[in-house]
């Protein structure tokens, strides 16, 4: 039988895992021996994949974390291949929306099995988004998270950051332009989430979909310390009570600006900066669910 499955794997992740070989061996009695396609640093993976991604290849599995599948969703929309995931990251944001478990065989069942949906894309100034895109407290977090940090705490990584940033952490302005006009608000974090689930399992909202074909946006501003803490736990359950420093809002297109010019990550990647247009791209990409 013939290879006709690519598994791309991140490296990193992959070093003290035990478990990705049953889930090699799973594809391997459906589509063959799959075809390894090893990387390092994601970010180099895009012009490689595309080559790889020739006709005998049906789908293509991503065993990684979060940043992994995003460093292949430009190719994937391209190419018009179908997404398999593997979970091998930190938080798995992406895996626990759309139900997928972490237990790398059964994961590697679904894909064998052969089910799929299809689920919105976001994008900013032309890069591509499945969780969340971010600027604000949850860059600057991400520039300071060391690696060691993800891969020896995995989850606890991100709440002990954020204990280790937030004195230092400055409010600043933003501009939304949308369809009902301009608003300007003082914030310390903006999230644009496209998923349920976002940030190592914070919740956009308590009934938001990845085929909505909607964006969650979510603005945290200044505020006494108990407000913020109302406000964590209201970001965990992705439910705002009034208390709550959040502004929850949903819209399909916008514009956002800040005085000086703000990095913004996608799926946990810093990539583009403001002024920044974000859009939804409903129905784009399709992925094996269970």
């Amino acid at each position: 039988m013939g290879c006709r499955a690519l598994v791309v794997v991140n490296r990193k992740a992959r070093n003290g895992s035990a478990d990705l070989e049953p889930a090699l061996a799973a594809l391997a009695d459906t589509f063959g021996c799959p075809a390894l396609f090893d990387v390092d640093d994601a970010r180099d993976l895009a012009a490689r994949l595309e080559d790889a991604c020739g006709p005998g290849i049906e789908r293509v599995a991503v065993a990684g974390g979060d940043g992994t599948i995003n460093s292949v969703l430009q190719v994937l929309l391209r190419v018009r291949k179908p997404l398999g995931i593997l979970p091998l990251g930190t938080a798995n944001d992406l895996a626990r929306t759309l139900g997928i478990p972490t237990d790398l065989a059964a994961a590697a069942g679904i894909i064998a099995a052969g089910r799929t949906k299809r689920i919105d894309v976001g994008v900013v100034n032309d890069r591509y988004f499945v969780n969340a895109a971010g600027l604000g407290f949850s860059t600057k977090l991400q520039e300071e998270l060391p690696d060691w940090t993800k891969r020896h705490l995995g989850p606890l990584a991100y709440p002990l950051g954020v204990i280790r940033r937030w004195r230092r952490h400055r409010a600043f302005s933003v501009l939304i332009r949308a369809d009902e006009g301009l608003v300007r608000r003082r914030v310390i974090q903006v999230t644009v989430a496209n998923g349920r689930f976002y940030g190592g399992g914070m919740t956009a909202e308590q009934d938001a979909r990845i085929d909505d074909g909607q964006l969650d946006v979510l603005m945290v501003q200044p505020g006494e310390w108990w407000r913020h803490v109302v406000g964590v736990i209201g970001l965990k359950r992705g439910v705002y009570p009034d208390a709550a420093p959040v502004i929850a809002e949903r819209r399909t297109r916008f514009e956002l600006g800040t005085v000086r010019p703000e990095w913004i990550a996608t799926d946990g990647e810093r990539s583009t900066q403001t002024p920044a247009t974000f859009a939804v791209l409903p129905g784009a990409l399709e992925v094996y669910v269970p």
